[in-house]
């Protein structure tokens, strides 16, 4: 829960970190405008604390502003869910190609990225964005800036994909854990074929977890 008080906080970050989490819960069918106003009350903040987040938010390609509006958050539809799980595949991939030339130290921030998300099964926001963070290590990892950009940018999505996948009452938090640590086990032996297996088991899993085919 997050804790709606100024002096722990700055108040643009009050607001931000409750406006992400709220974007991240949503249903991803679902589209809705955030408004300044309510969305001050709602944070304990003002409008222009509401305003810089905001600003941070859209930046970030979690809202966008429509002008005598607000914030549109769109929904997120089956083909969407789809072409983002494609184009995971191929930056992914890609990305772990660098495999015999990954450092350990590397391969071990993965595990303590996927034991972090077994103390968050209980959590799915938290756990979501340890998620995204294992897949944007891994990215990283690649070397190619640009990819590390155009990976960032799907990143409020895969929060809103991936924390519905993980509340619908299924072990879907289970089933993560273990493709990742699959993932991880595949890099640990330098085996780039079983990599690309294991990331590709995963994003499927996480397709039928999502839109059922």
């Amino acid at each position: 829960m997050i804790q709606m008080t100024p002096t722990a906080q700055s108040q643009p970050e009050v607001a931000y970190q409750w406006m992400k989490s709220y974007i991240a819960a949503l249903p991803r069918e679902e589209e809705t405008f955030l408004n300044e106003g309510v969305l001050a009350k709602t944070t304990g903040t003002s409008r222009t604390p509401v305003r810089e987040a905001l600003l941070r938010l859209e930046a970030e390609g979690f809202v966008k502003r429509v002008p005598h509006k607000g914030a549109y958050v769109p929904p997120i539809s089956d083909p969407d869910v789809r072409a983002i799980l494609q184009a995971r595949a191929v930056v992914e991939k890609w990305a772990v190609s660098a495999v015999e030339t990954m450092l350990d130290a590397q391969i071990d921030a993965f595990q303590r990225i996927i034991d972090q998300q077994q103390q968050a099964r209980e959590d799915p926001a938290r756990f979501i964005e340890l998620d995204t963070e294992f897949h944007t290590l891994m990215v990283r990892a690649g070397g190619n800036p640009v990819l590390a950009d155009f990976y960032a940018s799907l990143r409020q999505k895969q929060l809103r994909i991936g924390v519905k996948a993980v509340s619908q009452g299924t072990d879907r938090a289970g089933d993560v854990l273990r493709e990742h640590q699959l993932i991880v086990d595949a890099l640990r032996t330098r085996s780039l074929e079983a990599a690309h297996q294991a990331i590709d088991a995963h994003l499927d899993s996480t397709r039928l977890a999502v839109i059922g085919y």
